[in-house]
């Protein structure tokens, strides 16, 4: 481990949108990182209209290592655009990301970062192990297998499975951010192709034990997409993504296209399957009754049989009927 502290050296940025419900349990778990050293807090809101930025400038105050920083709230710039001006303003030579909808598990995990790039000079990113949490299921799981090393990861390996996940596990050298190509920003950019184009230039060193929360709930730009509409939002996007990257990696674009395509079928395939009917109900046939002596005796001698009967045989015939019918 480094003996030189990260005095000064890094910046946070806080990417906010509508957290109200979240965000201070994000700023909780920043505020509670084992770092003494002033940071930079870079607050990117993006025009919240539910009060988020009120909640964390009540934090301004209980904690002066911390030196916030405002971006314009005024507008709404979307998730790409907030995201440039977002890695612009900060200053420091390394940059955390904390999404305000997700939040950290370890007080190490910001050192443990800047102590791996601060060895580890052939990486320009350090990601974590997460835990995804699904909101509505109360479920936790981690997003792969727990370890206590580090493992490298390519870019090839991440267009096939983005390990990565979400911004909020990265920290990066801020010279990776600043040499990120400015087409990125003009297209539907996400945590993907940006570490995607930062590993271009370097590997990403990948920490096994989970530190990070990636939290799935109703109100997430991605996770309200239904599946389909996330399969075909990737597929359109490779071809910029193919472009962006010179088309280095056009065959492992090309191989993802095509499993898209197949997942795509496939999903059109479900969609189109018509809901079965459901069965008609089966009626079983009632048992027929068997047939008394009254069956065989014909209406009209039955009525006069009534008429001419005696009181006494009438109350005889009618205690013997009743027996019979178990009454």
């Amino acid at each position: 481990m480094p003996d030189r502290a990260n005095h000064g050296r890094l910046s946070v940025l806080l990417v906010t949108y509508n957290h109200a419900k979240h965000v201070q349990r994000a700023l909780e778990s920043l505020f509670a990182q084992s770092i003494d050293s002033p940071i930079e807090l870079v607050i990117a809101d993006d025009g919240s209209s539910d009060g988020t930025v009120d909640i964390i400038r009540t934090f301004e105050t209980r904690f002066p290592s911390f030196h916030f920083k405002y971006l314009d709230d005024t507008s709404h710039l979307g998730i790409t655009r907030n995201y440039q001006r977002g890695f612009a303003a900060c200053t420091e030579e390394y940059v955390a990301i904390l999404e305000g909808d997700d939040y950290w598990v370890s007080p190490l995990k910001l050192k443990r970062q800047c102590d791996f790039l601060e060895t580890h000079w052939e990486c320009d990113l350090c990601s974590v192990n997460y835990f995804v949490y699904e909101e509505d299921r109360s479920r936790f799981a981690p997003r792969t297998a727990i370890g206590t090393g580090h493992r490298f990861i390519d870019a090839r390996e991440l267009i096939a499975d983005n390990l990565v996940g979400n911004f909020s596990t990265c920290m990066y050298r801020k010279s990776a951010l600043d040499a990120l190509p400015q087409a990125l920003f003009e297209v539907e950019s996400y945590d993907w192709i940006v570490n995607i184009c930062v590993a271009r230039q370097s590997l990403i060193g990948f920490l096994e034990t989970p530190m990070s929360v990636y939290r799935l709930h109703a109100r997430g730009v991605w996770t309200q997409k239904p599946h389909f509409d996330k399969l075909r939002c990737q597929l359109e996007l490779i071809p910029a993504y193919d472009e962006l990257t010179s088309n280095v990696f056009h065959a492992e674009f090309d191989l993802l296209a095509s499993r898209l395509r197949d997942a795509i079928a496939q999903s059109e395939i479900e969609r189109s399957e018509p809901v079965p009917e459901p069965a008609p109900p089966v009626f079983e046939p009632a048992t027929p009754a068997v047939p008394g002596w009254r069956d065989y005796v014909p209406p009209v001698v039955m009525s006069l049989g009534r008429a001419l009967a005696p009181p006494e045989l009438k109350r005889r015939i009618s205690r013997m009927h009743q027996r019979g019918r178990g009454m």
